[in-house]
C-alpha cells in the first residue's frame, strides 16, 4: 500500500499540471500555421534548385496543397537576398558581431500573369558572435542561422497563405477582369 500513494499523488499531479496547462491556452511549438487553403498552387523561382524554393515546395506539400504547372494560381517566389553587416567591432576594429539579414519576396498571379497578390516581401533577423578564434564554429554557427533563417522565412509565407482561399483570388481575378477594357 505504500508505494501506492506516491505513484497516485504522482498521478494526480501530472493530470492537474496538464489541466492546467490546457486551460491557459499552452500548446507544443510547431509551425502554428493554420491548413493552407488553397488546393492547388504551380509555385517558380528563379532557382528552382535552391533550397528556400525547396523548403518551400515541401511545407505546400506537407499542407496538402497539389503543386502542379496546370493549377489556376502561380506562386512566384520572385527575389531571395541574404546578407551580412557586422554591427558591433572590438577595440583592434575587428568585427566581433554580425548580422544576417534574409528577405523572401513572393506573387500569387492568375493564369495570365496578372498579379492578384504582392508582390510582397518577408524578412528575417539574425545576430552572432564573430570568435576569431573558433573561425570553424563561427562558419557552422553561420550556416546553422542561415538554414533556421530560411525555414522561418517559409513559415512566414505559410502563414500569408494560410490567409488565402481560392475564392478570395477568384474575386481579385473577377475584380481585374471588370477593370480590362
Amino acid at each position: 500500500m505504500p508505494l501506492q500513494r506516491p505513484r497516485h499523488l504522482l498521478s494526480c499531479a501530472v493530470l492537474g499540471a496538464s489541466l492546467l496547462l490546457s486551460a491557459c491556452g499552452f500548446h507544443l511549438r510547431g509551425t502554428g500555421v493554420d491548413n493552407v487553403k488553397l488546393e492547388e498552387l504551380n509555385v517558380t523561382a528563379r532557382n528552382s534548385y535552391g533550397p528556400t524554393y525547396q523548403s518551400v515546395l515541401e511545407a505546400l506539400q506537407v499542407n496538402g496543397v497539389y503543386v502542379r504547372s496546370s493549377a489556376p494560381y502561380h506562386l512566384q517566389l520572385l527575389n531571395e537576398n541574404q546578407e551580412r553587416r557586422a554591427v558591433t567591432y572590438t577595440y583592434r576594429a575587428t568585427p566581433a558581431e554580425y548580422e544576417l539579414t534574409s528577405e523572401l519576396t513572393f506573387q500569387i498571379s492568375d493564369r495570365q500573369g496578372r498579379p492578384l497578390i504582392g508582390p510582397e516581401t518577408f524578412t528575417t533577423y539574425r545576430v552572432y558572435v564573430n570568435d576569431k578564434d573558433n573561425l570553424i564554429g563561427t562558419s557552422e554557427e553561420e550556416a546553422l542561422l542561415h538554414r533556421e533563417m530560411r525555414q522561418d522565412l517559409t513559415r512566414q509565407l505559410m502563414f500569408r497563405l494560410s490567409s488565402i482561399s481560392a475564392s478570395d483570388l477568384a474575386a481579385r481575378e473577377q475584380k481585374l477582369d471588370q477593370q480590362a477594357p
